[in-house]
């Protein structure tokens, strides 16, 4: 799915506790009959899924991600996966579909490339130890934050709030803040 494609698609929904960020990455443990369906029908359609948060059991906070699978193996009954962030997408409409929770998107646009700024030249290290590249020194604003944001241990609540930004600088921003605030305790 490609930002020139007009989000009339369904795709499917897999909703979590948890946020999913574009550009970052993110293991999950599949064992309900109905995710491993979602997940043998995009592996052999190469088609993403939509990672959204749980507004409550059965209904999808209208932001989420689109996912790929870059990996996966299985062991006692389990699939596990690697996936990876590709772009943001609000929920226009959903519904449940044979236990599988589909939606109709529109995608939202790439973020504009910005370099990251000198006062936040603390956080290469960190990118580097996260994503265990020593290119990853040398990421943009967005790439970097959006990396930053995913590994970051704070509440799923909090994750999203920084999905929803649009400025990659001021996403960095507040990543530094929350980092402060807990290196000071």
């Amino acid at each position: 799915m490609t930002a020139q494609q007009d989000a009339q698609e369904w795709v499917d929904l897999f909703l979590l506790s948890s946020v999913l960020f574009p550009n970052a990455q993110m293991g999950l443990r599949i064992f309900e009959p109905r995710y491993l369906d979602m997940v043998s029908r995009a592996m052999r359609s190469g088609k993403p899924f939509g990672i959204c948060l749980a507004e409550t059991e059965s209904a999808p906070v209208p932001v989420g991600t689109l996912a790929r699978i870059i990996d996966w193996n299985s062991e006692d009954g389990l699939l596990l996966l690697e996936i990876e962030g590709m772009q943001r997408f609000t929920v226009q409409e959903w519904e449940h579909a044979n236990d599988i929770t589909i939606g109709r998107i529109h995608l939202w646009p790439e973020e504009p490339i910005l370099p990251l700024a000198f006062e936040h030249d603390w956080l290469r290290p960190i990118l580097q130890q996260i994503t265990e590249d020593p290119a990853a020194q040398n990421l943009d604003a967005s790439r970097a934050g959006m990396i930053l944001a995913q590994a970051l241990p704070v509440r799923a609540a909090e994750k999203q709030q920084l999905l929803l930004l649009q400025d990659p600088l001021e996403r960095l921003r507040r990543i530094a803040s929350i980092l402060h605030k807990q290196v000071g305790r």
